[in-house]
C-alpha cells in the first residue's frame, strides 16, 4: 500500500478542486423507466444543467439472489468486440446479461487492456498504473464484486514480487508492454508468445517444469533460469509454457539482477490486498469520482481530459455496495454534449451514489439492453462514433439474471377490435407481441400461444375467435397451456342503433353509389361485426344493390329505398332516382326546369347542337316565330309570302316566320324587314304572347316604366292580368330589355298553363 500513499499525498491539493456546489438549476425528464429483469431496473432521461444530456441508467440489486454483476471479457485478453455482441455471446439460459456497458481502458491498435483485470483470483491482465496527475488512473483504483456479492470501489495494491537468494524484489507489472526503467514479468498467459521488448534491456528466462495454465493472486512460480539475453540483444524472448520471464531495463536493475546466473533459482509472487482477495472480480480504471457521496476525483481537474466535455461511462455503488449502477452520458452530439469530469462528479453526487469510478468514455461509451419480447442486447444509447456505430472495445460489465426461464407473467398483445361488443357470428383476433416470465426472460411464441373459451360461447380458431351467441364470455390468452391475460367479451344479436349512409341521395340512372352501415352497442361504441353480415336490399323499383352495399340506380323519376339488415335489426336510407337532364345546361334543379322540361317534351322549345339550351342567350324574333308556330300549331305547309325584304322563301324559317305573319301574331318593321337576328324585347314578347294566346283584361299592378300610353301598356297589362309576369322587385317591367330563352319560354309556358 505504499505506494498508494505516495500518490494520495500527490492529490491532496488536486482534491480542493473539486468540491464545487452543484448548479441551483437543473432538470431532469425521465423518457424511458422500466425493469430489464427482476433486480435490474433501466432508465433513459434527458438531464439539463450547464449542458443538455442524454443519460442511460441501470440500477442493478445484487442483493436479489438472482441478479448478478459479471465482467464480461472477449475470447483473447487481447481480443475486441462490442459491447452487445460481448453480452449477447455470454448470455445464456441461466446467465441472461439484461444490460451491459463497455469496461476497461485498453490499447486500441493491440486491443489488448491497459489495467488490471482478475476473475476469481485469476490474472487475466497486469496492467499499470499511470504516471501523472493528468492520467486517468495515476492512483491504483478499481471497481469489482466482492466474495460477498457488493458492490466495491477503493484503492487496491496488485504486487508482483521476485525473490532471488532470500532478496525481493518488486516488480513493475507483468504481461503488458514494459516501459523505460520497469520491470515486468511475463507469463504463459501473455497474449503473445514472445514478449515483444525492445532491444534497450535484459531478459532472464526461467523455467519451473510443470505447465503454468493461469496467473492467481496468491501463487508463487519457482524455477530455474534456463536464458539470459544481455543488453542490446533483440532477439525476440519466447516465454516458456512451463515457465516466465524477468523483463528489465534501466541501469538500478541491471545492479539488483546483473549478477544472476543461468542454474540460479528464481520465484515470483502474485499478490494483492486483503479487500480484494477472493473477490468475484476486479476491474481497474479511474479516475475515481465520488466517496462517501462527495465529489472525489484522483486527478487533476485542470488537466485536459478531466476538462474535456465528452461521452462517459461511468460505475457507481449505493446502500452499501448492494446497488450497483451503470451510467452513461452521451457527449458530441446535438441531442447530448456531454460532460466534464467536475461536472460529471456533481452529477453523481445529486443522484446520490456512495462511491463512483470513471471508465473508458468518448467514442467507446456505449450501453445495451435487453428489449422486452427478446433475450438479445440491444444499443440503448447513441455512440458518438460515425452512424452511431459502437467501438469495439476489450471488456464490459454485465447485469445477469441467474433466474431459469419460468412460465408467462407478463404479456404485450392487441386484440384487432379492441375489445368492441361483438355481433353474435362476428370475429375477432389477438395478435402477441411478447410474453415474458416473472424474471422478464422472453418466452417462446408460435405454437407455444392458444387461446381458450370459458363459456364455449366462442369458436377459437388459432388466435382467431368467432362469437355463436349472445351473452359474455371471457378468452383466456395462454402459454403452453397455462391462462396469463385474459379478457370478456361481450356478444348481441342485434346492434343498439343502426345508421346507413348516406341517409338520403338523389343519383342519376345508371349512376353507382356505395352505402355504409354504421352500427354501435348500447353504449354508443362501434358494434364488431364482419361485412359479410350486412344484408343488402332495395325497396321500389330504384335499381340493384350488391352484397357490400354498392348500389346502381334505374327508372328516372323512381323513389324508393336501400335497406341494411345487421342481425335482427334494419335501417333504411331513401333513394330517388334523378329525371334525366333536359340539356347539358339544366341542372335538374334549374330554377324553371319544369317549364323548359314541358315545352321540351311538347317538342315546342329544342336545345343547342352541342346538347345545351343556352338559358341566358337573348332569343332572336326569328327563334320567337318558330317557337310561336309551334306552339299554336300553325300550319306551315302551305303558307302565304309574307314579301318580307330579308324572308326569302329559302331562309331557314321561311315558314315559320310566314305562318305567325299570316296569323298576325308578328309583323314586319317599317322598312319592310323582319329583322330575324334581331333580339326579341320585353315589351314586343308581351305582344307577341297576349296576340298569341287572345288574352285580355288589365291589372292592377302598374308599371313605372310602362305607362298608359306606351305603346305595348296595353299587352303588358293583359300578360300582368293573367299572372304571366309580374315584373320587378322595384316595381319596372324593363320593357326595352331583349328576353332570354329561359324567360321566353317562362312567359309562354304561364300562357299555355295558365296557374300551374
Amino acid at each position: 500500500m505504499k505506494r498508494i500513499a505516495k500518490n494520495l499525498l500527490v492529490l491532496v491539493v488536486l482534491l480542493s478542486m473539486v468540491m464545487t456546489p452543484l448548479n441551483a438549476y437543473a432538470s431532469q425528464t425521465v423518457k424511458k423507466d422500466y425493469p430489464l429483469s427482476k433486480g435490474v431496473q433501466y432508465k433513459q432521461y434527458t438531464y439539463s444543467n450547464t449542458y443538455t444530456n442524454s443519460i442511460n441508467h441501470i440500477a442493478i440489486n445484487v442483493g436479489d439472489p438472482t441478479t448478478e454483476v459479471q465482467l464480461g471479457m472477449p475470447a483473447a485478453v487481447n481480443g475486441k468486440e462490442s459491447t452487445t455482441a460481448n453480452a449477447n455471446r455470454l448470455s445464456r439460459e441461466g446467465n441472461r446479461v439484461v444490460g451491459a456497458i463497455n469496461a476497461s481502458f485498453f490499447n486500441m491498435s493491440e486491443g489488448y487492456p491497459l489495467f488490471l483485470l482478475a476473475k476469481n483470483n485469476v490474472i487475466l491482465n497486469g496492467g499499470a498504473v499511470s504516471n501523472g496527475s493528468d492520467q486517468y488512473m495515476n492512483v491504483p483504483t478499481a471497481f469489482g464484486m466482492a466474495a460477498d456479492g457488493r458492490g466495491v470501489i477503493d484503492y487496491f495494491d496488485f504486487d508482483v514480487t521476485l525473490s532471488h537468494n532470500g532478496t525481493n524484489y518488486e516488480m513493475s507489472g507483468m504481461n503488458r508492454e514494459r516501459n523505460i526503467y520497469e520491470s515486468i514479468i511475463y507469463t504463459p498467459q501473455f497474449y503473445s508468445k514472445t514478449t515483444d521488448t525492445n532491444e534497450y534491456g535484459f531478459e532472464i528466462v526461467v523455467d519451473t517444469g510443470e505447465p503454468i495454465t493461469e496467473n492467481k493472486f496468491g501463487q508463487t512460480l519457482t524455477g530455474k533460469v534456463t536464458k539470459i539475453t544481455p543488453y542490446g540483444s533483440k532477439e525476440k524472448v519466447s516465454i516458456p509454457s512451463t515457465g516466465f520471464v524477468v523483463s528489465l531495463q534501466g541501469g538500478d536493475w541491471h545492479k539488483k539482477l546483473g549478477q544472476i546466473a543461468i542454474g540460479d533459482e528464481l520465484s515470483v509472487n502474485f499478490s494483492i490486498d486483503k479487500l480484494w482477495q477472493d473477490a468475484q472480480f476486479i476491474l481497474a480504471s479511474g479516475p475515481y469520482l465520488v466517496k462517501d457521496n462527495k465529489p472525489y476525483i484522483m486527478m487533476s481537474t485542470s488537466s485536459s481530459r478531466a476538462k474535456a466535455v465528452v461521452p462517459r461511462t461511468v460505475v457507481a455503488t449505493s446502500n452499501n455496495g448492494k446497488t450497483v449502477h451503470f451510467i452513461t452520458v452521451d457527449g458530441g452530439q446535438k441531442h447530448s454534449k456531454g460532460m466534464n469530469l467536475v461536472q460529471l462528479a456533481n452529477y453523481l453526487v445529486s443522484l446520490g451514489v456512495d462511491q463512483a469510478i470513471n471508465l473508458d468514455g468518448g467514442g467507446s461509451t456505449t450501453m445495451g439492453i435487453r428489449n422486452y419480447g427478446s433475450n438479445n442486447v440491444v444499443l440503448a444509447n447513441l455512440p458518438s462514433n460515425s452512424g452511431n456505430t459502437q467501438r469495439l472495445v476489450s471488456a464490459t460489465l454485465q447485469a445477469v439474471s441467474t433466474a431459469p426461464t419460468g412460465e408467462g407473467k407478463y404479456i404485450k398483445y392487441t386484440n384487432s377490435t379492441n375489445y368492441a361488443t361483438l355481433l353474435a357470428g362476428a370475429s375477432s383476433s389477438i395478435a402477441v407481441q411478447y410474453i415474458l416470465d416473472e424474471n422478464y426472460n422472453a418466452l417462446p411464441l408460435d405454437s407455444h400461444v392458444s387461446l381458450t373459451s370459458e363459456n364455449n360461447t366462442l369458436k377459437v380458431n388459432g388466435l382467431n375467435y368467432t362469437s355463436t351467441t349472445a351473452g359474455n364470455d371471457r378468452i383466456f390468452i395462454n402459454h403452453d397451456g397455462s391462462p396469463v391475460e385474459s379478457f370478456q367479451v361481450k356478444v348481441v344479436d342485434a346492434a343498439a342503433t343502426m345508421n346507413v349512409a348516406p341517409k338520403s341521395k338523389t343519383v342519376s340512372a345508371g349512376e353507382t353509389v356505395k352505402f355504409t352501415m354504421d352500427a354501435k352497442d348500447d353504449e354508443g361504441k362501434p358494434l364488431v361485426y364482419n361485412a359479410s353480415q350486412v344484408k343488402w336490399s332495395v325497396e321500389g323499383d330504384i335499381g340493384t344493390i350488391t352484397s357490400d352495399g354498392k348500389f346502381t340506380a334505374k327508372n328516372p323519376g323512381a323513389t324508393g329505398k336501400i335497406v341494411a339488415t345487421l342481425g335482427t335489426k334494419s335501417e333504411a336510407a331513401t333513394v330517388t332516382v334523378a329525371k334525366a337532364a333536359l340539356f347539358k345546361d339544366i341542372p335538374n334543379n334549374y330554377v324553371y326546369y319544369k317549364e323548359i322540361e314541358y315545352l321540351t317534351k311538347n317538342k315546342i322549345i329544342t336545345g343547342q347542337a352541342d346538347g345545351t339550351f343556352r338559358p341566358n342567350d337573348k332569343l332572336t324574333r326569328a327563334h320567337a316565330a318558330v317557337i310561336i308556330s309551334r306552339a299554336l300549331g300553325l300550319n306551315t305547309s302551305n303558307v302565304k309570302n309574307p314579301g318580307l325584304k330579308d324572308i326569302p322563301a329559302n331562309h331557314v324559317y321561311y315558314k315559320q316566320i310566314a305562318a305567325v305573319v299570316e296569323a298576325g301574331i308578328m309583323s314586319g318593321k317599317g322598312d319592310n324587314t323582319f329583322d330575324p337576328n334581331g333580339t326579341l324585347t320585353r315589351a314586343q314578347m308581351a305582344k307577341v304572347v297576349a296576340l298569341a294566346y287572345k288574352l285580355n283584361g288589365t291589372s292592377s299592378i302598374n308599371f313605372k316604366d310602362v305607362p298608359k300610353n306606351h305603346w305595348a301598356y296595353s299587352y303588358v297589362q293583359q300578360l300582368a292580368a293573367n299572372k304571366i309576369t309580374t315584373g320587378y322587385n322595384d316595381n319596372t317591367y324593363k320593357p326595352n330589355e331583349s328576353i332570354s330563352r329561359a324567360h321566353f319560354g317562362l312567359f309562354l309556358y304561364r300562357a299555355i298553363q295558365p296557374g300551374k
